[in-house]
């Protein structure tokens, strides 16, 4: 086998090889980063990084900002037009 055929071949087999490798740093899961939830749910139904309680706490509050952010642009809505 050519020299040239050889590292052609090597280099074919780098790719699948490197994911091999990087994917069994990983614990066998591929890592997609950024915007995934962080939030897992365990077998007895309860979530791993937040209850539900914190859930609708937060909920709560988003609701909240929402409801002031609605106001002030109908207040900015309304005095443009005047």
């Amino acid at each position: 086998m050519e020299l040239g055929t050889l590292l052609f071949l090597l280099i074919l087999l780098a790719c699948p090889l490197m994911m091999v490798w990087m994917m069994r740093g990983h614990g066998g899961r591929a890592s997609h980063g950024g915007g995934h939830s962080q939030m897992h749910v365990a077998t007895d139904g309860t979530s791993g990084t937040n209850s539900l309680d914190e859930l609708r706490r937060r909920r709560a509050q988003l609701d909240a900002e929402i409801a002031q952010l609605e106001q002030s642009e109908t207040e900015t809505t309304t005095s443009a037009a005047v």
